[in-house]
């Protein structure tokens, strides 16, 4: 097979039920950050016009061979997904470690990380496909307090190169310009990764909050955060390589205060090297058609952002300037042109469940974007639901493909439209969504094609919620 792209995809922990006649369990927790044990599935989605050849490689932190996947080599056609869940690979030894993933294609990655006893614990990223030597992490916490429970970060860093590798992560607290801690590490393995608890990291101190910059000068980096808050909630996101930073970017859903408790909070990390002075960030939002309240918002910086350090926007806290209810898509933007990078978080009061994703660089210019994994009200009770961002000052025309997994007639909507800066949500937790073609317990994955520049979020759910079941991700432009 001859190789023409690879993704590099971090898989943090495996959890292996025992094929043994007394029919135990291993168990792995992630770190001090967590006691829970937590498990992990990946869906790839093939970006190319023809059939993916994919091979899988599993490495152990030291970089060496992890057990004997069952899940080495597969295939999968144009614009389809493959499931792949480490918790049915009989293959792979309990614990954790990386994987490396070669296609004959180019591929979107969609990993999720799950308990699978207990209270539910989940988080959702996407496949490391981009290599830097300099990562940025724009909100991190130790042993800090919030509204919703004690909060505790890990930093999962990624070799993507072919030679061992050192890396330094320096954290900056939030409002300060100097470095708080910097941290050497060395000698990780060409493909492996490292994870670094926060809990364990006597040298920052507790009730810290802040960003971090991860930054190598002998090779290149993969890299991902989790945020945990109290006893059960997880925010998994990927980091920012430093070549990403612009000086606007778009949010597809920023909500206030819904009755059901959802709220949102924006990390923003100044990337500029200078001070981005008072009022020099604006967050436009334009409400969605169905929600109530003003058509428009504006907000300011209130203060000062030290380079590498962040600013929020909270929706939870900030009744005066986010009315209750409101809902709709946003947009930051530096009046002095500053580079940032925007963290978006979701969080519900009136229970665990929490995401966070990357907001899109308002500079993106592609016309196609692809989700791996679209689920309507399955039998267990899960669905997700996409929502669709014109990135453009005109309206977007959409043809929107849905390729059922296994095979099958794809379902072909064309000429649907959104207004200039909007968003349009396909909500699969509705049984009238798509119906009748779509019917409960399809999946399958989903490509937009648009004649304007678009990007897609995705929130994967549950519709009886228990515990954090809650995940957010990107869709992949291509």
């Amino acid at each position: 097979m001859k190789k023409l792209t690879s993704i590099l995809l971090i898989v943090l922990i495996v959890l292996v039920l025992s094929t043994s006649s007394i029919g135990q369990s291993h168990q792995i927790a992630l770190a001090a950050a967590t006691t829970k044990t937590f498990a992990t599935n990946y869906t790839l989605i093939n970006l190319g016009d023809s059939q993916a050849n994919v091979e899988a490689q599993y490495l152990t932190p030291a970089g060496t061979e992890w057990g004997d996947s069952i899940f080495k080599s597969f295939t999968i056609d144009a614009g389809a997904n493959q499931i792949v869940r480490q918790y049915d690979d009989t293959g792979l030894t309990p614990g954790r470690g990386s994987v490396v993933l070669s296609s004959s294609q180019p591929l979107g990655a969609l990993v999720q990380e799950i308990t699978r006893s207990g209270v539910p614990s989940s988080g959702a990223y996407t496949g490391v496909s981009v290599s830097s030597n300099e990562w940025v992490i724009p909100q991190l916490a130790r042993r800090a307090n919030s509204a919703s429970g004690l909060a505790n970060s890990q930093i999962i860093v990624q070799n993507v190169g072919t030679s061992p590798v050192d890396f330094t992560i320096d954290y900056y607290k939030f409002g300060t310009t100097s470095i708080a801690l910097s941290k050497n590490y060395t000698g990780l393995a060409a493909g492996a990764s490292e994870l670094i608890d926060l809990d364990l990291e006597t040298g920052l101190p507790t009730a810290w909050w802040g960003s971090a910059v991860v930054h190598t000068s002998t090779g290149s980096l993969g890299v991902i955060s989790h945020l945990f808050f109290g006893a059960d909630s997880l925010m998994a996101f990927n980091a920012y390589p430093l070549s990403s930073a612009t000086d606007s970017w778009k949010i597809p859903l920023l909500y206030s205060r819904l009755p059901n408790t959802l709220n949102t909070s924006l990390a923003i990390q100044n990337l500029s090297g200078e001070t981005i002075p008072v009022n020099d960030l604006t967050l436009d939002c334009i409400k969605d058609p169905a929600a109530p309240g003003p058509e428009t918002l504006s907000l300011k910086n209130t203060a000062a952002i030290a380079n590498y350090s962040s600013f929020t926007f909270n929706t939870l806290i900030d009744t005066t300037n986010f009315p209750a209810g409101w809902y709709g898509s946003c947009e930051v933007t530096s009046a002095t042109n500053k580079n940032t990078a925007v963290l978006i978080m979701y969080r519900y009061t009136k229970n665990a469940e929490q995401a966070a994703y990357n907001a899109v660089p308002s500079n993106l210019t592609s016309t196609t974007v692809s989700v791996p994994l679209v689920a309507k009200r399955l039998a267990n009770g899960y669905a997700n639901t996409v929502t669709i961002q014109n990135m453009a000052d005109t309206t977007a025309t959409l043809t929107i493909t849905y390729n059922p997994t296994g095979g099958g007639t794809p379902i072909v909507r064309t000429g649907v439209t959104i207004p200039a800066g909007a968003s349009y949500i396909r909500n699969f937790r509705l049984a009238a969504t798509e119906a009748p073609d779509m019917p409960d317990g399809w999946v399958g994955s989903m490509v937009i094609e648009s004649d304007q520049p678009v990007a897609a979020y995705v929130s994967n759910t549950y519709l009886t919620p228990s515990g954090d079941q809650f995940m957010a991700y990107l869709g992949f432009n291509n």
